[in-house]
Formats: structure tokens, C-alpha cells, sequence
């Protein structure tokens, strides 16, 4: 077996990352929305607002996204400065061998980005409606 077969089949036996995931969202009116995340191979498990998210489609973007959560956003970001509401949201645990705390928010362009990146991790925010 070449070296590249052989890594390709020791990807495949070891299978996804195994994710778990604490998700909390305020959405600017009452106490924090909190939600948890569990992926394991084939089998994920949700409660909470992400339930309704899809538990296998929150995973599968979990595990898309791991390095954009394990990492604050850069400082010196230009952003523009448009205020997409009081939500507020942080997703902590693990996902693989990385540890995940990230904060997000909705108050300038690029917040927003973040938000919209996350999303199914964090809900869909549409203007004009909560999610």
C-alpha cells in the first residue's frame, strides 16, 4: 500500500471527529437559550433550539468549522458598522482534539459574518424576526 493509500484508509477507519457541545444564545429578551451538542461517528444527539436545527446537521458543521471556533476572531478586522441586534451566543466544548470557546455577537459587520458562519450551531437571525 503507497503512502497516500494508506492514509486515506486510516482517515476512513477512524471516522469523524467526536464533537460535544454546549451552545447558549440570548436573544436580547429574557433568560439564556442553552443547548448541547453530541457527535460521536454515526450517531448525534441534540436538545434544545438545535434540535430543531437537526442534530446530524449540526455536527456535520461543527466538524466543518472546528478551526474558525477554536480561534477569537483577528483584532484588526475592518468592519462595517451596522448593529444586527442584542443576540449574543457562545459555544464551548470539544470537537476532536480541539478545545471550542468561542463568543459571538451581532453589533458590526463582521460580527455578523461570525454569526451567519456558525449558523446552525447558532440560529438563523433574519431582520425584522427572531428565529
Amino acid at each position: 500500500m503507497t503512502g497516500l493509500a494508506a492514509v486515506v484508509s486510516l482517515l476512513a477507519l477512524s471516522g469523524p471527529s467526536p464533537a460535544t457541545l454546549t451552545v447558549r444564545y440570548f436573544d436580547g429578551t429574557g433568560p439564556d437559550h442553552v443547548s448541547h451538542l453530541r457527535c460521536r461517528a454515526t450517531s448525534y444527539r441534540a436538545d434544545g433550539f438545535l434540535r430543531d436545527a437537526g442534530a446530524g446537521n449540526a455536527c456535520r458543521r461543527a466538524r466543518t468549522i472546528a478551526a474558525f471556533l477554536d480561534r477569537a476572531p483577528r483584532k484588526d478586522r475592518i468592519c462595517t458598522q451596522i448593529y444586527g441586534g442584542p443576540q449574543r451566543g457562545r459555544i464551548t466544548g470539544t470537537i476532536g482534539d480541539r478545545t471550542v470557546d468561542r463568543r459571538f455577537k451581532r453589533t458590526d459587520g463582521c460580527a455578523i459574518g461570525d454569526w451567519q458562519y456558525a449558523v446552525p450551531l447558532l440560529p438563523r437571525i433574519r431582520a425584522g424576526r427572531e428565529p
